[in-house]
């Protein structure tokens, strides 16, 4: 690693010069083979094919990510259950509609500041609906993944001037794609989050912090969970102070004004759900212990081996590593504070394992140094094996991430019969599947639960009896929820909606979750059970006091 001004030797230095020249001894217990072998791994040729594999590892994660992408992109339904409030957010951007408006049972916004729904709402604009409504968020977050990948090989770049080592780092953040399932590519802000938080650590690094700070405002108005961590990682300038004031002063002052303007335009609504609503999400204690073990050392063991051991064995003073060691305790801490609440998921762990892709990529040109300055080609060849060791562990088959191909007619046929379905549906958390069935979108049950988890006095108690009095009235012909009782036991769905019908759809594991019941009062009449009814279709009439077919 390197401090502000010099760098790690690169490439072009001369290397193993020495420890390859003819006659180097060989291990007397090694036989002829291993004798050979052993000969073959100090040979320059060796270093060349383990730097080939490394490298080709690395593309083909990205071209594995592209596929995927690309699919998915084109497909013209959801692939993730929050894509659907998403896409609903950015028409009502589009419309003239208010994005933080007082919630009701029509809609009510997800807990993220706006900057990635106007992005993908001028997207929208560029590309149209023609084919579909999600095309343009996916867009987004495919050029946001790549530009990821980008800012992750500069950034390593820019310390080692080792340049497979900063393709290695690339590489394994597009490794990631699996771990995160399939999170890159979806319609939601996570990934335009993870590229401007590299941005601003790239224009941070490179002795700009003044920059980086506006920078960081605008990742704080994509996910607000970077407020603390920027002003964390900003503090990382102490070693040249009036540097770090005028950031952080830059950083509060601009953040605190876009705050005031939009809960100004927004009459307060936006303060209640960026910072109210989200501090009212609860603690799970199975996710905040199993944070560390299972989700940041487990799916890259060998990479925080290759960490850990630069971290051991470099010689370097403490004030050369304290921008790691900063970056690294307020990124980990910060997901982990995230994680560690109800509602998170694998995209959450998006900006750690940017991180951690970093880390790593230093840390592997850090070890190839030394292995230079021992002149020991073996050493640096088990360290290039070590990082495509770890690659090849982090292999996936892009094919369990696009929909199979009878997909869209299923789909289709599940919006067939929401049209079919007198007056509104709620669909619980597919709200523009309503939109394509021509019925009226209504609040997602992840947004509308929160709301009601966080039990902010009067505001909350009125959304209260409003769903409960339109589940008690049968103001909706049909529910669709993706489980029984979703988001709790409170919603209490089954009391005035007993008759369950399968959707057909419950099979589709390439979505996170998807509309698995339609639920109607038990007198129903049999041509509206008729219409959701499908030949594979299981009916439960248990609440109804019976129990069908």
């Amino acid at each position: 690693m390197s401090d502000g001004g010099g760098r790690i030797p690169g490439d072009k230095a001369p290397f193993f010069k020495d420890a390859m020249r003819p006659g180097t001894e060989v291990p007397g217990y090694l036989s002829a083979g291993g004798a050979k072998l052993w000969d073959w791994a100090g040979s320059p040729r060796a270093l060349r094919w383990a730097r080939c594999l490394v490298v080709a590892l690395s593309v083909l994660f990205v071209g594995l990510f592209l596929w995927a992408a690309v699919k998915r992109m084109l497909y013209p339904f959801e692939v993730e259950w929050i894509e659907s409030g998403m896409l609903v957010s950015v028409l009502r951007i589009l419309h003239g509609q208010g994005l933080y408006v007082a919630p009701t049972l029509d809609y009510v916004p997800y807990l993220y500041t706006p900057l990635y729904l106007y992005v993908a709402a001028v997207v929208t604009k560029v590309v149209g609906t023609a084919g579909h409504g999600y095309l343009a968020m996916r867009l987004v977050s495919t050029v946001a993944t790549l530009g990821s990948a980008v800012v992750i090989y500069a950034l390593v770049k820019l310390e080692t001037e080792r340049r497979v080592a900063a393709i290695a780092a690339a590489g394994l953040y597009m490794a990631c794609y699996a771990v995160v399932d399939g999170f890159y590519d979806i319609g939601r802000v996570d990934s335009l989050f993870v590229l401007l938080l590299l941005l601003a650590l790239l224009l941070q690094r490179r002795g700009y912090p003044v920059v980086a700070a506006l920078v960081w405002v605008l990742a704080f108005q994509t996910k607000q969970t970077v407020l603390p961590l920027a002003v964390l990682i900003l503090l990382a300038e102490w070693q040249r102070p009036r540097r770090m004031v005028a950031a952080i002063a830059t950083f509060a002052v601009v953040a605190a004004a876009s705050v005031v303007w939009m809960n100004h335009a927004t009459g307060g609504w936006y303060g209640f759900y960026i910072f109210g609503v989200a501090r009212g999400l609860p603690l799970v204690l199975r996710q905040a212990v199993l944070y560390v073990p299972l989700l940041v050392v487990g799916p890259m063991a060998a990479a925080w081996a290759v960490i850990v051991t630069a971290a051991i064995v470099a010689r370097v003073r403490l004030e050369r590593v304290m921008f790691y060691l900063v970056v690294s305790v307020a990124l980990l801490g910060g997901v982990w504070f995230v994680e560690a609440h109800k509602g998170a998921s694998g995209n959450s762990l998006m900006p750690v394992y940017a991180w951690i892709a970093v880390l790593f990529g230093v840390s592997l040109a850090r070890l190839l140094e030394l292995a230079e300055e021992s002149g020991s080609p073996r050493l640096a060849l088990a360290v290039l094996l070590a990082a495509a060791v770890q690659l090849v562990a982090m292999i996936y088959n892009p094919g369990r991430f696009v929909p199979p191909p009878d997909a869209v007619d299923r789909s289709q046929q599940f919006v067939d019969r929401l049209r079919a379905l007198p007056g509104d549906v709620y669909v619980l958390n597919h709200s523009y599947d309503a939109v394509l069935a021509g019925k009226q979108p209504l609040a997602e049950g992840e947004a509308l639960g929160a709301v009601l988890d966080a039990k902010l006095g009067s505001t909350s108690e009125a959304l209260r009896t409003q769903f409960d009095a339109a589940i008690a009235e049968h103001r909706y012909s049909a529910v669709v929820v993706d489980r029984h009782e979703p988001m709790g036991a409170d919603w209490k769905f089954g009391v005035a909606y007993p008759l369950e019908i399968s959707s057909g759809l419950e099979n589709y594991r390439y979505l996170t979750s998807q509309p698995q019941w339609f639920l109607l009062p038990c007198d129903a009449d049999a041509a509206l059970v008729q219409t959701v009814t499908r030949e594979d279709s299981v009916e439960s009439r248990t609440g109804c006091g019976a129990v069908g077919r």
